[in-house]
């Protein structure tokens, strides 16, 4: 006789469960339909309070090409691009071509953007096994975060690329669980327009998911294989152009000097002394941000054959900012990082620092960066509150915070300082050992998350010194996702026992 057997909860998410909860089910349907109307209903009230979309940033930021190019000469300006991926480039472009002045239609498509950010991050964690009635509420908390907020009201890639990264993992999840084709074809098509986006989704990322995709794709491999060849020839085209054009196999040629700011810039009164002795070039001793003006002459020169090109040869934008897509910043930016690498191997204790202080600043809130300062101010209560309550941020007047915000530039935060990593740690543990209760499809996506989670922190540290909460925010729903993870097993866990016998 059978006795205290347990007898398994019929919940989605393991593989002793035998199933997810099918998107028309009428659970999900109602968190769905609650969380988009809570999500309209708090953005028409944020209207009402004052917020506006900020497409500025199209006029100063690095990351975009001068305007007037963008409207005027669009295709031959993305094909000579060589600081960014073009495709962030050639949105703006598109839009400025149909509303040239009025922030209308950027509001509107990252307004959507968000509601399909917000719906795919329920539907990412019922799949993974959380109950609606959990994952509806922990969705909108971060939906009507000040991080999420200010940056689905800023033009620039940080929210459609989390966006895409979240809508990745979705798709993966459906793909090995229900081996559709829509969402293979989803997946590759989000993994491309993440590495032709950001550079921090680069060509290696694209080809080690492709072959891991590939190697886990039991009896899809043929299939995996085919969808995701054309956006890898794509993609690897665009390097290749590069390589041709520019002698750079890379779809950004500034990181240079992103690795330059966090060794040599940050050495102090060493460098100088480097400089001098003919050990470092004189170009580091000039900030990384000033035009071709404080450089040598021969850094204007531009090959005859690009004389034709705005792009390449214009110094300054027409609204008098410095255009970094010059051609000679591509040889400015080999030097800073030819001096960059000799303090990384030489005088790593520079990098170390450095990498300390970034790491530090990627556990505060995406609200803590210069991100639309006029929407700030119209959220600073709100941001107040959320700081206080859910970031778990210290009273400033305790000696000790004082202290430490003089030296780091912020008071720490202790959940993101604490919680983050003993999140990423669980999601490790899940998808490597937790065989026993999560199905296959389940773990390799907590992997895929956690693998992400991973790099942008890593890659953020190394190659940013200031924003690299930024950063962050591309993987703060997978964060939330195994959040929500943890809190199903707990749930599950206190759950009394049925037994038979």
């Amino acid at each position: 006789m059978e006795t205290n057997r347990e007898v398994r909860s019929l919940r989605p998410g393991g593989e002793a469960h035998g199933g997810v909860l099918p998107p028309w089910s009428p659970g999900f349907r109602a968190a769905a339909f609650f969380v988009a109307g809570a999500f309209i209903a708090a953005h028409v009230f944020f209207l009402f309070l004052g917020l506006r979309y900020d497409r500025g940033a199209v006029e100063h930021l690095i990351q975009f090409l001068d305007p007037v190019l963008l409207r005027t000469k669009l295709l031959q300006s993305l094909w000579y691009l060589h600081i960014q991926p073009p495709l962030m480039n050639l949105f703006t472009g598109l839009v400025l071509k149909i509303t040239p002045e009025s922030p209308v239609l950027f509001h509107a498509i990252f307004l959507c953007t968000g509601l399909v950010f917000c719906l795919a991050l329920l539907a990412l964690q019922v799949r993974l096994g959380v109950r609606p009635l959990l994952a509806a509420p922990l969705s909108l908390l971060f939906a009507l975060s000040p991080a999420f907020i200010l940056f689905e009201h800023f033009l620039l890639y940080t929210f459609p690329c989390a966006a895409l990264l979240t809508l990745a993992a979705l798709a993966l999840h459906c793909l090995l669980r229900d081996g559709r084709t829509a969402p293979l074809v989803l997946f590759f098509t989000c993994l491309f327009l993440l590495c032709g986006t950001r550079s921090l989704f680069h060509l290696g990322w694209f080809v080690f998911l492709y072959g891991a995709l590939v190697a886990v794709g039991r009896g899809r491999r043929r299939r995996i294989i085919l969808a995701g060849l054309v956006p890898l020839v794509l993609l690897t085209g665009v390097y290749a152009k590069n390589a041709v054009l520019f002698g750079e196999f890379t779809l950004c040629t500034f990181v240079e000097k992103n690795l330059w700011i966090n060794t040599v810039g940050n050495m102090g009164d060493e460098k100088d002394l480097l400089i001098a002795d003919g050990t470092l070039t004189p170009y580091s001793a000039v900030n990384r941000w000033a035009s071709l003006d404080a450089f040598p002459p021969e850094f204007k020169v531009v090959p005859e054959r690009f004389a034709h090109v705005p792009v390449l040869t214009m110094t300054h934008q027409f609204n008098g900012d410095v255009n970094y897509n010059h051609f000679g910043n591509i040889a400015l930016c080999n030097a800073y990082g030819r001096d960059a690498r000799w303090v990384l191997l030489h005088r790593p204790r520079a990098f170390l620092h450095a990498a300390a202080l970034s790491a530090y600043r990627y556990f505060l809130p995406g609200s803590t960066l210069p991100v639309s300062p006029a929407n700030q101010v119209v959220l600073r209560p709100f941001i107040k509150t959320y700081d206080l309550l859910w970031y778990g941020r210290l009273p400033e007047r305790l000696p000790f915070i004082t202290k430490f915000r003089a030296r780091t530039g912020h008071a720490p935060r202790l959940f993101l300082i604490l919680a983050l990593p003993l999140l990423w740690c669980y999601g490790v543990w899940r998808a490597c050992f937790d065989r026993a209760t999560l199905d296959r499809a389940t773990r390799i996506t907590l992997g895929f998350m956690c693998l992400n989670i991973f790099m942008v922190f890593v890659l953020g540290c190394i190659f940013d010194f200031n924003e690299t909460a930024r950063y962050r925010f591309l993987t703060d729903a997978f964060s939330l996702t195994l959040l929500g993870v943890a809190a199903e097993s707990l749930l599950e866990r206190a759950r009394p026992r049925k037994t038979i016998g």
